[in-house]
């Protein structure tokens, strides 16, 4: 069956995550032990800082669970407060709840005014950041704002796709924001070289706009270049290295397809190498960041096909999955992150979002599972596993101090965050 067919009804739903998806972003306040600010957690590279799971004997119970709206957002966990950013009605909301209880500690609210795309689901897909006494929304039609931690009132808004004139594309906006310094790296796609715009955190304001690119679905990370910080942006056709003071794009990369296809995975840095990967006949690529043009380590079209989901690094070791989930053709497999070279193949494993916890990974089925697993390169081992409840399981998953917060979709305008005990 050919991809433009499946699109309105499988394809194109699965990218609305968010990542959407690694270098440890510049935050005001330094993040605390366990906490989760941000998409992918503290590295936007999906490993869980300070945490440890064990293999568990018995159900993970369930610590709390709310109700929410629409959307495909993970959620932000920040000194004891989680960031849950949805759509009821004509609203986009973002609660902030007690790590402890998931009581409502605060509510902002802002218009929705998203009309959608081939997909039914209307929510916000970008995950809130958390930088200093600030948090940043971005919402499903490109309205950014943000909102003072410590009451929820909102400092400011600014509808940055109707600013620069963007279109909304396959469903809107699913590539959260970058936080460098005291700005904020925004994926737009605008029309007249807005690519990419920076904003400041204290105002909104623009500070620069530059790439003439349609945005993707992949969130920006930054690296370090001889002690020089830098931002990495996959967008639709290209990925560009920039520098984020001026928006000077230092180095470029042809990168995605033409045609009804998307970047979704958010790159992955280590040191000066990036990894970036795609489906839809795109494949992956390693290169050297110091070159320019930058140069390719190495470069296959079938070994990492990732269509949505970010691999996760473990002592030089990519575990990723592969394939698509709307053709059920999702693999996990272990890749050495030097020369592509495959370790083992776990077929039929399913979409998974994966975080690396230590010398295990723990992915969450998109289907709804958790399984924890062995980061081994000899051989895959399971060590536990549990069924979650009934649902979609598409949001980025989120862990913080030992408790993992899954969000569930159970129709296109309900869904429930749940808080489970893991440690």
């Amino acid at each position: 069956m050919s991809l433009l067919r499946n699109a309105p009804s499988t394809i194109f739903r699965l990218i609305l995550i968010g990542t959407a998806l690694s270098s440890v972003v510049p935050f005001a306040r330094e993040a605390l032990a366990g906490d989760w600010p941000q998409i992918l957690g503290p590295g936007r590279d999906g490993q869980a800082v300070d945490e440890s799971v064990s293999p568990w004997t018995t159900t993970p119970p369930i610590k709390w669970r709310v109700p929410c709206g629409a959307g495909y957002a993970g959620v932000a966990v920040s000194d004891g407060k989680v960031f849950l950013w949805y759509r009821a009605d004509d609203q986009e909301l973002l609660d902030c709840l007690s790590t402890e209880d998931g009581h409502l500690l605060w509510q902002a609210k802002f218009p929705a005014v998203y009309r959608g795309g081939v997909d039914a689901d209307r929510g916000p897909r970008c995950v809130p950041l958390v930088g200093g006494e600030q948090v940043f929304v971005y919402g499903a039609a490109g309205d950014l704002s943000a909102v003072a931690i410590a009451d929820g009132k909102t400092q400011w808004s600014r509808q940055l796709r109707t600013d620069y004139d963007a279109e909304d594309g396959y469903f809107g906006v699913g590539s959260t924001p970058l936080l460098v310094g005291s700005a904020l790296i925004v994926p737009v796609g605008g029309s007249d070289r807005s690519g990419l715009v920076a904003v400041n955190i204290a105002d909104g304001k623009t500070r620069w706009a530059t790439v003439d690119q349609e945005a993707s679905y992949a969130s920006p990370v930054t690296m370090q270049i001889d002690g020089q910080t830098r931002v990495i942006a996959v967008l639709r056709l290209q990925t560009v290295m920039i520098d984020p003071e001026t928006g000077n794009v230092l180095s470029e990369f042809p990168f995605g397809q033409r045609g009804p296809t998307v970047n979704a995975a958010t790159p992955l840095v280590d040191s000066e190498k990036l990894f970036v990967t795609a489906s839809y006949g795109v494949g992956c690529r390693m290169l050297d960041m110091t070159s320019n043009p930058p140069r390719n380590l190495w470069r296959e079209g079938d070994v990492i096909s990732s269509q949505y989901a970010t691999p996760v690094l473990i002592d030089q070791w990519l575990y990723a999955i592969t394939g698509r989930e709307d053709f059920g053709t999702g693999e996990l497999l272990c890749v050495r992150w030097s020369d592509g070279e495959v370790a083992w193949r776990r077929p039929d494993f399913q979409t998974a979002h994966l975080i690396g916890v230590g010398d295990r990974v723990l992915a969450q089925r998109v289907s709804g599972q958790l399984e924890l697993f062995a980061a081994d390169p000899k051989e895959f081992r399971s060590l536990a596993k549990t069924d979650l409840p009934e649902g979609t399981y598409r949001a980025l998953p989120a862990l913080s101090n030992g408790t993992i917060y899954c969000r569930r979709n159970v129709s296109p305008t309900q869904g429930e965050l749940l808080a489970i005990e893991l440690d």
